[in-house]
């Protein structure tokens, strides 16, 4: 009995393989197509606006530079999350080209990002592009929203 067993499991191990012509799964696309779960998308102008002041707020930043990032917000997209702008800009902060690919890799997702994860994405280009430097060494509100409306139009300081 035993060695009928062995023979059996013998003859599995060099029976060909179920379906060989059957490819291993596609890995899923880089971006989703479908938006991340989020409860009010996109929010309010009103929304947009209290949750920068709270986002960056518990993030570190100071008084003034949050002054500054809610001004330049509001220049560049009026509070809307999911603006899309002439000349291709997307969104709070109008990213386009080469930023806007790197937004959306960053986000997983090729459409809207969430808000949280929008402003993590500039906190992220503030905190590591050499560009921004002077938006931290700045001291007051109109010097920190000078900074950015250069760094983040491709100037630097």
């Amino acid at each position: 009995m035993m060695f009928s067993l062995s023979a059996c499991s013998l003859l599995q191990a060099i029976a060909p393989p179920k379906n060989p012509g059957e490819m291993p799964p596609q890995p899923a696309p880089f971006f989703s197509t479908q938006p991340p779960p989020q409860a009010a998308y996109p929010p309010t102008p009103e929304a947009t606006h209290a949750e920068i002041v709270n986002w960056l707020h518990t993030h570190g930043y100071q008084d003034f530079q949050i002054q500054a990032m809610v001004e330049h917000a509001r220049t560049e997209s009026g509070f809307r999350a999911c603006a899309v702008g002439p000349g291709g800009y997307h969104y709070l902060f109008q990213w386009a080209s080469t930023r806007l690919e790197q937004l959306q890799r960053f986000a997983g997702y090729s459409g809207c990002p969430q808000l949280d994860t929008q402003l993590a994405f500039a906190d992220h280009e503030l905190r590591d592009e050499p560009k921004f430097s002077c938006f931290w060494s700045a001291t007051s509100e109109p010097a920190a929203y000078s900074a950015l409306r250069r760094g983040f139009g491709g100037g630097s300081c």
